[in-house]
């Protein structure tokens, strides 16, 4: 406990590791016990100099301590700056007119679509930005420097230094907004200025999911950022590559054909302004953004502006059943399943999509919503509406207790446990089009499912870098409320 306090007194961090940090082995009362003994830390400045520092713990070899190697690097490769919305400059001096100047701009253009309007306004914004310097450490030095300036000049009325004090105060609030939303702490509220501890949390954040080498699939340990990339999309094309099934004759035969034409008009009509504003608002504002960089925050403010043609994207593509293939680039965010992941399994992939596909997959998804518990029988509660999954956990529950207490149980039964690696990752497409047609959806709403499902290509982030290019041929990365859940949910029915 004292040596706890000691590292948060001194402000030290822990080097990011690779390895076994159970670096002792000895025997105490005659077992054997393991321990975090041997450890590297260092100041938030250091680690500020050597940025891509790590630590690997080495073999025990000759003693009863591992040795540890600490890399000491100072250097990381610069890659091209992602764009990223911040929500921060939304009431900035000339941003709503940046926004208007890219998004109104293509509209002249008759071969322009939603996808070009949105990286103009990628383009104005970066622009207005850089122009600008509406916030950050630059607007807080220069505010600094105007405060005093007016505290040092007699001449100057008290209503200029409440005014100056108060954009002050309102740049250190968004510095502190921004830092907290990069440091993805939730469980500390906004206090009084805590921009040190949120800049913090997000370099130790960054430090600890750093990758800094995987195994591939012959188990050798590759460290080069080429070298990683090659490894996730050899696992990611495998993963995603087809056994060409195409008789589904006997699994389908017991599948009724449930939705009726009644159904299939509700389906495949065309959206009204009320149901297109409704997907996208039910988004969370601030998830991560796809690889346009734009958050739900910025279609939901720019609302005003860009309905026309964003219901225009939504009906159009219910009409033709196309929508341009950029709209559907998606990267893969691999989330760490352990501390120090060292191999593909290790890591949970996570979709970021875009949120101009994201609102046609959610129209979809709130229409398949309303015909859901028609599909799904009533042992399956997950996903539908008015169905708790408690009720399946109550059942299971009672099944063990008799299992474990009626006599007339044992040696008759058993309780087997099944799950399937993968299950999204390894759906057939032909099985979901097969499925869909045997419950008697129509073909154009099955042609807009496939659509969504077949465009989709994929690139992996490295390191915040988005690395190579994946177009698979079967499963999907799930996405929560999202298409792949409920398409899984009905395969399972």
């Amino acid at each position: 406990m004292s040596f706890n306090l000691m590292i948060d007194d001194c402000g030290l961090v822990d080097f990011p590791t690779h390895g076994n940090k159970l670096s002792w082995r000895g025997k105490r009362w005659g077992k054997i016990v393991r321990c975090r003994l041997d450890r590297a830390l260092a100041t938030e400045d250091w680690h500020d100099l050597f940025p891509k520092s790590h630590v690997e713990y080495l073999k025990m070899v000759g003693s009863d301590h591992r040795p540890i190697l600490a890399t000491i690097d100072n250097k990381i490769p610069k890659a091209r700056r992602q764009f990223r919305f911040d929500k921060r400059w939304i009431g900035q001096d000339g941003f709503s007119e940046a926004i208007k100047r890219g998004w109104l701009e293509n509209q002249t253009n008759a071969e322009s679509n939603v996808v070009d309007m949105i990286r103009k306004c990628r383009h104005e914004i970066s622009r207005w930005r850089h122009e600008n310097k509406p916030y950050g450490k630059e607007k807080i030095a220069e505010l600094q420097k105007a405060l005093e300036e007016i505290q040092n000049d007699d001449l100057r009325t008290q209503e200029d230094l409440d005014e100056i004090t108060q954009k002050l105060k309102e740049a250190y609030r968004d510095e502190e907004q921004y830092w907290k939303q990069k440091s993805r702490n939730l469980w500390l509220k906004d206090g009084d200025l805590n921009t040190k501890f949120y800049h913090a949390t997000t370099k130790q954040r960054r430090a600890i999911n750093r990758m800094v080498g995987l195994h591939d699939k012959t188990d050798n340990w590759v460290t080069g950022e080429k070298e990683m990339e090659k490894v996730a999309v050899d696992y990611f094309s495998d993963l995603f590559t087809t056994t060409s099934p195409d008789d589904f004759t006997d699994i389908l035969e017991g599948i009724p054909a449930v939705i009726t034409e009644t159904d299939n008009a509700l389906l495949m009509r065309p959206a009204s302004e009320e149901e297109v504003r409704a997907a996208l608002f039910l988004m969370n504002p601030e998830k991560a953004p796809g690889p346009d960089g734009m958050t739900a925050l910025f279609f939901q403010k720019s609302w005003p502006l860009i309905k026309t043609d964003i219901l225009g994207l939504i009906n159009d593509f219910l009409i033709t059943g196309a929508f341009d293939d950029r709209l559907n680039l998606t990267n893969i965010c691999l989330i760490p399943k352990t501390e120090r992941p060292t191999r593909m399994t290790e890591l949970r992939p996570i979709s970021l999509c875009n949120v101009g596909y994201k609102i046609i997959s959610k129209v979809l998804c709130e229409r398949l919503k309303t015909v859901l518990s028609q599909l799904i029988s009533e042992t399956q509660s997950a996903f539908v509406p008015g169905r708790l999954i408690s009720d399946n956990i109550l059942i299971a529950q009672e099944m063990f207790h008799g299992l474990r207490t009626n006599k007339s149980c044992k040696g008759k039964y058993m309780a087997v446990k099944t799950d399937m690696s993968k299950a999204y990752d390894r759906v057939e497409w032909q099985f979901v089009e097969a499925t869909m047609r045997k419950m008697g959806f129509g073909e154009r709403w099955i042609g807009w499912i496939m659509k969504c499902i077949k465009s989709v290509v994929y690139k992996v982030l490295i390191n915040g870098q988005p690395r190579g290019k994946i177009t698979p041929n079967r499963g999907y990365v799930r996405e929560i409320l999202y298409l792949p859940t409920f398409l899984f949910s009905v395969q399972k029915f």
